[in-house]
């Protein structure tokens, strides 16, 4: 099946989480705790497709509020693919990447919204992790594990897009300020070279010895 990944195209197959399709394919999302649902940083808005993805789980319910499930917010970790068909997608990250690019007024007050969604599912997302950890269900060296594989994918990712957005054989354009004084030294520079190209007719029916070298030393 066809899933559309911040307006890039990818194979997938039936069974498998968002989050695993977006990390073989090294695209832009977070996922700091390796996809153990903690960090909350690998959410998605599903622009098309949402029948095709996993009911939503109870842990999904216990980190999203109502006003980001109507947006068709999901949490890629806790999703995987049901059926085929085509699935778009925008990540969380590529979202804010893309906002602070074209729309950097708008930063603050989403920043307000995502955290204020948060606070209200803080205790819902405190008990749900609570009873996870007392069930046995969080296996804290799998955990540290993954965290690790995250970070070193995460570098990895970024290594990537520098050497893809910077190419050493083709400097970017310098900034060079020029102020007003200067430009008039350039301008007269310019006006006495093509003064000098050629010698006045007087000065090329002096004798030798009394012509002077432009190039002579000045004491």
């Amino acid at each position: 099946m066809k899933i559309n990944i911040n307006n890039r195209s990818y194979e997938a197959v039936v069974g498998e989480r968002l989050i695993d399709v977006a990390r073989k394919n090294h695209t832009h999302i977070g996922y700091f705790c390796g996809g153990n649902g903690l960090c909350q940083t690998c959410y998605v808005r599903v622009t098309k497709g949402m029948d095709l993805l996993s009911p939503l789980s109870d842990r999904e319910k216990a980190l999203l509020s109502d006003t980001l499930i109507k947006e068709g917010t999901r949490v890629a970790c806790l999703t995987t693919l049901d059926k085929p068909g085509t699935l778009e997608l925008l990540t969380t990250v590529e979202e804010v990447k893309r906002m602070v690019e074209s729309r950097p007024q708008d930063i603050v007050a989403y920043q307000a919204k995502m955290g204020w969604e948060a606070l209200i599912k803080f205790p819902d997302t405190v008990t749900m992790q609570a009873r996870r950890f007392a069930e046995g269900k969080l296996d804290t060296w799998e955990l540290v594990t993954d965290v690790i594989t995250a970070i070193g994918d995460a570098i990895a990712l970024t290594v990537r897009t520098l050497q893809r957005g910077w190419d050493p054989s083709e400097p970017g354009k310098t900034f060079k300020r020029q102020y007003a004084h200067e430009h008039n030294l350039e301008q007269n520079a310019i006006e006495q070279a093509s003064l000098t190209k050629k010698e006045p007719a007087e000065k090329q029916n002096l004798p030798e010895a009394l012509r002077i070298d432009q190039k002579a030393p000045v004491n």
